[in-house]
């Protein structure tokens, strides 16, 4: 049976990549890949766990890793491996993209331009190295935070004039 994701792909097309892998597409395996590529989010390991737990109690953290990283090696999943968190999985791997980390609310938001540009990759190849893929990750603040911090800042100006 195959089940269509929010991004268009099915989990039937996990069965074939898996088929012609010599490996087994588990209803574990579906359902880990369905939470993922149905996310609007950007997904850690324990965030997918606390949603399989609803469907499928008792499924440990270590089978949720090793799933991942399965995925990630096959090319379905991007592990994203931030500076200030957990590792996340990302099933944009169709529209490659960089990404950027609320520093204050931890949000992860996409940000749709290459993750390494071709400047990037003829830079490295000059030294020697061929680059095959790489994460751009931008840390700062939304724009909720942003307006957040400006409310509280002129709040705390208004409160010290009046004293």
């Amino acid at each position: 049976m195959s089940t269509e994701t929010n991004d268009g792909r099915t989990t039937g097309g996990l069965d074939e990549l898996l088929h012609d892998r010599g490996l087994r597409n588990t209803p574990q395996r579906q359902l880990i890949y369905r939470i993922v590529a149905s996310s609007p989010q950007h997904l850690s390991a324990v965030d997918v766990q606390r949603q399989l737990e609803k469907a499928m109690p008792g499924i440990s953290l270590p089978t949720v890793y090793a799933t991942l990283d399965l995925f990630a090696d096959l090319g379905i999943v991007r592990k994203i491996a931030l500076a200030d968190g957990p590792v996340i999985y990302d099933t944009g791997q169709h529209n490659p993209h960089a990404h950027m980390v609320c520093r204050r609310c931890g949000r992860i938001f996409d940000l749709d331009i290459p993750p390494v540009s071709d400047a990037d990759a003829t830079a490295a190849a000059h030294q020697g190295f061929a680059v095959d893929s790489g994460d751009l990750v931008l840390h700062g603040l939304c724009a909720d935070c942003r307006a957040l911090a400006s409310t509280s800042a002129t709040e705390t100006k208004a409160s010290a004039l009046t004293r």
